[in-house]
Order: structure tokens, then sequence, then C-alpha cells
């Protein structure tokens, strides 16, 4: 087999255990069409470093090598920012170490797509001493049930950008004074969590508790107290970026173009209007912090050719004290997205006359820049 040709299975890999919102987005990102040969697996890694690492890792494949000891992930789904909580801040710093610079942790990770899951939150106790419900999962139940674990319940475990999504539930039910919150890596980790400590220690069944999906919940055989928790039920939205190391990108890049064609399709009623796809790029930049005007002059430049600015963001540089990293997405003006759509492009790595125009000017207005992809837009605007 060529290296042109597609690899026959896919390897997806997520911030797991199973069950964690990244599973889910994982599961409805690379949901292909009924038809289609190639086949997916779904990897969970236990943190976002392992998964920047893994897919750093990734090379084009040799023929005349015999098979990899390890897993060759083609990509990665991992949540950038919630729309009630803001940023996942640790990704935000791997990020910081992404693009083609010699000082980069990760410099052939590349940002290919974004993904929007809708995120719906749940309280779960274990089942153990509970003799009123038979089913893993139940629907929420009574205000009397909630009042009774309220005073039973002493720790909750949850991945910490959830506190801020659930912050009125909390408050009014379960106030850190009375309960003890404790951070765990992803909420399928601490609905399992909730299993085992359940299970070693049966007293413990009622004092602890999770917060997670309902996917967690049935998959540790959890018991609802209570759903949709969130402050912004129908809202609550997480927003993902699909990653993939830029030196193996050619096998699977119609794979993903079919899959996301596929998952817009099913988000879009039959009665909504066709619209233009629009595109976007990631950009990370430092300034002098010591000149007048520095940040307005290389914003500036976005406007100069016509991008318009959708998220900027900021993170410690880790180099110096007090110098800041900025993370830019910028929309493409419409006629070099058309352009390139025409092209046969779908959003990918490719870069446009007009955006290396910006790139380079750009460049003049900063300390260190990096460019680290390109792909559509998937909201709706």
């Amino acid at each position: 087999m060529s290296y042109e040709d597609p690899p026959t299975t896919l390897n997806i890999a997520y911030l797991g255990p199973e069950a964690s919102f990244s599973h889910q987005a994982a599961i409805e990102v690379f949901t292909t069409p009924s038809g289609t040969s190639s086949p997916v697996t779904l990897h969970p890694l236990p943190s976002f470093s392992s998964i920047f690492s893994a897919i750093q890792q990734c090379s084009p494949p040799n023929p005349g090598d015999a098979d990899p000891p390890h897993t060759s992930y083609d990509y990665a789904v991992i949540p950038i920012e919630n729309s009630t909580n803001g940023s996942v801040v640790q990704v935000l710093d791997l990020l910081a170490q992404c693009g083609l610079d010699p000082d980069a942790l990760y410099p052939d990770l590349e940002v290919c797509a974004e993904y929007y899951l809708p995120v719906h939150h749940c309280l779960f106790v274990s089942p153990t001493p509970a003799p009123t419900s038979t089913s893993t999962t139940t629907s929420t139940t009574s205000a009397t049930t909630l009042t009774n674990a309220k005073s039973s319940i002493r720790t909750l475990y949850t991945h910490p950008q959830v506190w801020g999504q659930c912050t009125r539930f909390l408050s009014t039910h379960f106030p850190p004074t009375h309960v003890e919150r404790i951070d765990v890596g992803s909420t399928s980790a601490a609905a399992q969590l909730v299993a085992r400590e359940s299970g070693s220690e049966p007293t413990k069944s009622l004092t602890v508790a999770a917060i997670g999906s309902k996917l967690a919940g049935q998959k540790h055989n959890l018991v609802c107290l209570a759903e949709n928790i969130e402050d912004e039920p129908g809202s609550n939205t997480t927003r993902f970026f699909v990653v993939r190391n830029s030196r193996t990108r050619k096998p699977n890049e119609d794979l993903l173009r079919d899959s996301f064609s596929f998952s817009q399709q099913q988000s879009q009623s039959a009665t909504t209007p066709f619209k233009k796809a629009k595109y976007k790029s990631l950009i990370t930049f430092t300034i002098s912090h010591t000149k007048p005007g520095a940040l307005a002059d290389a914003l500036a430049v976005f406007k100069t050719y016509s991008f318009n600015l959708t998220s900027i963001d900021t993170r410690p540089s880790r180099k110096r004290n007090w110098q800041y990293v900025f993370f830019v997405e910028c929309e493409e003006a419409e006629a070099e997205a058309d352009n390139m759509a025409g092209n046969g492009e779908a959003g990918g790595p490719e870069v446009g006359d007009n955006l290396k125009n910006m790139l380079t000017h750009l460049d003049k207005f900063t300390e260190r820049l990096r460019y680290l992809g390109r792909f559509k837009d998937q909201l709706q605007r």
C-alpha cells in the first residue's frame, strides 16, 4: 500500500476515560455516512498533554517498516472553550507550544476543524443503597429525593470547568461550606471514581456524588438525582478542536471532510436556508510590552486585510514574567474563502495569498508569530 492510500482504520484520541464529553464529541464528529468503508477507532488518553504528545509523535508510515510498536493517531478531539465558563486554559497553554518554531514542543500539530457540542450535566450517586430504582440511569428524581441527598452528600467530584457551569445549582443545594469539591481529570473520571468508592466502601455510597453526562452515568451504572443542572440549560455548549499532525494529513483528508459534511447535514433542518461556508485561522503571537500601541498595531493588520476577529484570548508566555501569548481566531474575507473552496479545499491547511500577505505583514509587529491551522467555521451566525 502506498503512502497516498488511506489507512484501513482512523485512530482518534480524546480525553478519557470513556463517556467523557470529549468521548461524546469524538463519537459525533467521526460518525460517517452509512456505506463508508474506513472504520474509526476511538482511544481514551489520560491527559491533554498525552494527547498532544501522541499527535506530535505520529509520522508518515514507511512501507518497508514493520508495524509500529504504538498506535499512530490520525486525529484528536480536544475541548477549547465553553459558552458559560470560558476557555480551557490547559489546552491554551499546550497550543502556545505548537507551531513551526525551534522552541515549540509540538511543532507539527495543527488545528483542522471545530465542533460545537451541547452540554448537559447530571448529578449522580451510586445505586447500591437505593431501593427505589432499578434502572441504570434515571430521569430527574423528586424534590424529596434531592433534599434527602443534600443532607448526606459530603464530597462532589467533577472536572474543574464544570463548577463554573453549574454555579446556581451548586450554590443552592451544595454550598462549599457544607460539601467538599474535588477536581478530577474529566467528568467520566468523576463518575468512575464514585462507582469505585461506593463499591469498595458501601457506607460511602450516598456521601459521594459526581457531576457528569448521562453517558457517564450509564457507563458506570449510577443513579441520576438531577439533570440539566447547568446554569444555561439548552444553551450551554462546549467547542472542540480537531487536531492532527501536519506531516500526516494527506491520507485521511477526504474522510474528515465527509465526516464534517455529514455532521453539518444532521444539525441543519430542511428549512434552514443555505449559508456560504466561512473559514477561520488560528494564530498565536507575542508582542513587545514596552512599545506603546504594539498590540493596536498588530490587530490593525487584520482589518487591513479584511479579516474579522472572532476570538481573542491570552495566556502567560512562560518565557518572561508578565509577557503574554495572544490567541487570535480570524475569519477570512468571503472572496478568499470562495476562491479556495473553488479549488477543492474544504477547510484545511492551505494558505491563500491574502492570508499569506497578512501573516507576512503581521510578523513585522510581533516578537514571535505562529500559524496553527485553518478550518471551517461550524457556527451558524
